[in-house]
């Protein structure tokens, strides 16, 4: 390999889209990627889909290992523990990742990890839960949530199922309340365009981390809270190695809101809007209509 490959050897389906998106962020930044993945509805593969009509980005399959190149860059992923198929239909490359069952990690390797564990009474109450949801859960339900790109996600979607979330709400009235609320702000996080980390910002917009976390303290980011992983930031904010024009005025009129409350104004439609985001109504160069929506934000009756 010369010196401006990359390689990457993924072991579970969303390290996959991790290692072009990183890969991504540190040639390409400035550019938009053609490339989108995509997890079918009750599907455990990965799709990934290109235009054939993206002339500066080649696609090269070998045996178990994809390659992507784009001005002299390029990113070499090992796939031996994937059964790749290769889909040409009406002007897309598809590409159809699934992960062979016997790459899976025994689940005694698993357990393992957490016999030298400083929380015991933690991880045997989580271990009782799952084997109670998997009694509770059918087959396709269980498979359903193993194809998430997260092990946390594989959890929110087991404990948002019908039948699941019925037993909490008998013992816990606010239980289903509060896992609408954790999936809803998944939703909100994936519809906007995903997050970069605090040394990707720092990448983006030239500056050290210490001054990205100065300019979340003083609100001029959106940083959601990733407990000691540090903060997550809506890649929205960003445009061109810069934040988006305006931003910080509008941050400014949202002062009293924690930043959740801060990330679904910005995405969210708004009456006050004519039923445009508040995003896409700064992208367009308005910022008094912006402004105004933000004052009146959370206000009874105010979207």
């Amino acid at each position: 390999m010369s010196a401006q490959s990359t390689t990457a050897h993924p072991k579970s389906l969303s390290e996959i889209p991790q290692a072009f998106q990183d890969w991504w962020a540190k040639y390409h930044r400035r550019a938009q990627s053609k490339i989108r993945f995509s997890r079918p509805s009750g599907s455990p593969n990965l799709l990934v889909m290109r235009s054939h009509f993206v002339h500066d980005l080649r696609l090269q399959f070998h045996k178990d290992a994809l390659s992507c190149e784009r001005s002299g860059r390029r990113l070499h992923l090992v796939l031996d523990d994937f059964d790749v198929r290769t889909i040409v239909d009406d002007g897309f490359v598809l590409c159809e990742f699934k992960l062979r069952q016997g790459s899976l990690k025994p689940l005694k390797e698993s357990l393992a990890a957490v016999q030298n564990t400083k929380n015991p009474v933690f991880f045997a109450r989580a271990i009782n839960a799952l084997t109670g949801l998997e009694h509770e859960l059918s087959k396709q339900r269980i498979e359903e949530a193993c194809a998430a790109s997260t092990d946390y996600l594989v959890l929110l979607d087991v404990l948002t199922a019908p039948s699941v979330t019925t037993q909490l709400a008998a013992k816990d009235p606010l239980a289903a309340a509060r896992l609408r609320g954790v999936s809803r702000q998944q939703s909100l996080i994936n519809e906007s365009g995903g997050v970069l980390g605090g040394a990707e910002v720092a990448e983006v917009l030239g500056i050290s981390r210490q001054a990205v976390d100065k300019r979340r303290r003083q609100g001029q980011l959106v940083g959601l809270t990733q407990g000691k992983r540090g903060y997550a930031y809506p890649a929205w904010q960003f445009k061109n190695g810069k934040t988006l024009p305006n931003l910080e005025t509008a941050l400014g009129a949202l002062q009293a809101h924690d930043p959740w409350m801060q990330l679904t104004f910005f995405v969210s439609a708004n009456d006050r809007l004519n039923g445009r985001s508040p995003l896409a109504t700064l992208r367009s160069g308005e910022l008094e209509p912006v402004l105004q929506a933000a004052r009146s934000y959370g206000e009874q009756g105010a979207a």
